[in-house]
């Protein structure tokens, strides 16, 4: 049963019991038919400036290095090309800092407490000024001395990969050039391992060489060898005391290493 035919049934139903008991009845009709107003007349729509469409037209995409989203996520007007951006990643740092802000809140209820802004891991070709905290990621996580600013004289967009969490780099990897493809340096900073980090910079850095194999050094006891392996890195050679010159003798590293080749 429809709307309509249920108030008609419940008016009948009402004008039955009125009927019964000898009350006035009321109309189930108006006695006066009820007027309609005409809608106004849709106004003729004006043409618009052809100069106005002609500039609409010409316009451009903003580039994202200018964007008002590349300032949003932080990066001022020289950010580097994007390669990626992962909203999902959570490192222990962040998940740290997220307990450190719960605990603050519950322990001092009544401060106000400044809101923690949301960003994404963002993956970029290196740039100048990503130098400084690269060069300190390097030698917080190799040696002293290492230097990578002539990577920005081959092709950086085909031989880097920096991470980045706002304006602080978490990760890098690096070539030694696009026709040499050695992986010279894959390190994740303190703090943000187990976000797959390293796994996605090493996908983008081997994606941005097709067609070439792919070779580099690594520590015999570095836990990075089980990485190499998921994208089928192959030993081709055991060397003893290759960083021998290059570790610090209270390192826990081995100074032997393993040559991997990805074959392609």
């Amino acid at each position: 049963m429809t709307v309509a035919e249920a108030i008609v049934l419940r008016k009948l139903k009402l004008q039955r019991h009125m009927r019964m008991h000898g009350l006035p009845r009321p109309h189930l009709r108006p006695k006066s038919p009820i007027s309609l107003t005409a809608l106004p007349s849709t106004p003729k729509a004006i043409d618009p400036n052809p100069e106005v469409l002609h500039a609409l037209y010409n316009m451009k995409t903003t580039p994202y290095e200018r964007s008002f989203l590349s300032r949003l996520n932080g990066f001022g007007v020289h950010t580097s090309p994007t390669v990626a951006i992962d909203w999902e990643a959570r490192s222990p740092w962040m998940d740290l800092m997220e307990d450190i802000r719960a605990h603050y809140v519950l322990k001092f209820p009544d401060r106000e407490v400044p809101q923690e802004s949301v960003a994404p891991i963002t993956y970029l070709t290196l740039r100048a000024e990503h130098l400084p905290q690269v060069h300190d990621l390097l030698h917080r996580s190799f040696w002293t001395g290492i230097d990578v600013g002539d990577s920005l004289q081959h092709k950086p967009e085909q031989t880097t990969i920096v991470a980045m969490y706002k304006r602080l780099v978490v990760g890098c990897a690096l070539l030694g050039s696009p026709v040499e493809t050695y992986i010279t340096y894959l390190a994740v900073r303190a703090g943000w391992e187990n976000a797959q980090i390293a796994t996605s910079m090493l996908y983008y850095l081997i994606e941005r060489n097709p067609n070439k194999d792919v070779t580099l050094h690594v520590s015999a006891n570095n836990p990075a060898m089980l990485l190499y392996n998921r994208f089928g890195f192959k030993a081709e050679e055991f060397i003893v005391g290759f960083y021998e010159d290059y570790l610090d003798p209270q390192s826990r590293a081995s100074k032997n290493a393993f040559r991997l080749r990805l074959r392609r």
